[in-house]
């Protein structure tokens, strides 16, 4: 059986080196970019697209009104390719996603991996959220692009606020809410590299 982590994260906790790290110690594949990457060659969407529809929600009507027969029937659906981009990149990347799951270890970030796996067989789940102040997030964001305290902020609440919408709508869930994961943690207790270590050894221990 595959094990599968998923990692939801506020923008500027550091989680995808987190992500990153925790694969590298595990020895899983690694999933972030790459996975839309793979969905945008399968659905024919261009580079400069994907681009600017990545983790965000569309405002079509159609989506909802059909989703049930589209995630059981994926790319195959009998109108896709009339759907928004955006949806069509969603449905792709769940395509990838239950294929990638059932053949290697991994660790999936974003694209609300957690939902589209919730009822996947033969795979063990756990999903992780990775959270920090708001500072402490600024500091972060301030100094990877050499931002000011307001335009990290800015950027910050932007970037939470399409996630949050993203995730919300594809998942009729609740972005972040505690009782979606079996793991929330504050990156900015330990920082990066010892909240990887603290994942890893609680991975392992399910184990046990």
């Amino acid at each position: 059986m595959k094990k599968v982590i998923t990692i939801g994260r506020q923008y500027g906790s550091g989680g995808h080196d987190i992500g990153e790290l925790v694969a590298q110690k595990l020895g899983y594949t690694f999933y972030d970019k790459k996975l839309v990457e793979i969905a945008a060659k399968n659905s024919n969407i261009s580079d400069e697209a994907v681009e600017s529809i990545d983790e965000k929600a569309t405002s079509s009507l159609l989506y909802s009104l059909v989703s049930g027969s589209y995630s059981i029937r994926g790319m195959n659906g009998p109108l896709y390719y009339e759907m928004p981009l955006n949806d069509r990149l969603f449905i792709a990347q769940s395509d990838v996603i239950k294929n990638v799951a059932t053949k290697e270890n991994s660790v999936i970030v974003g694209r609300c991996a957690d939902y589209v796996l919730e009822d996947a067989q033969d795979i063990e789940l756990i999903n992780i959220f990775i959270y920090s102040p708001m500072e402490e997030r600024i500091k972060r964001i301030s100094k990877i692009f050499d931002l000011t305290e307001k335009q990290a902020k800015d950027k910050i609440q932007k970037s939470d606020k399409q996630r949050k919408t993203y995730y919300n709508y594809y998942s009729n869930r609740d972005w972040g809410k505690m009782s979606n994961y079996d793991l929330c943690i504050n990156s900015a207790k330990s920082g990066i590299e010892k909240t990887a270590d603290m994942i890893v050894e609680f991975i392992r221990s399910i184990d046990k």
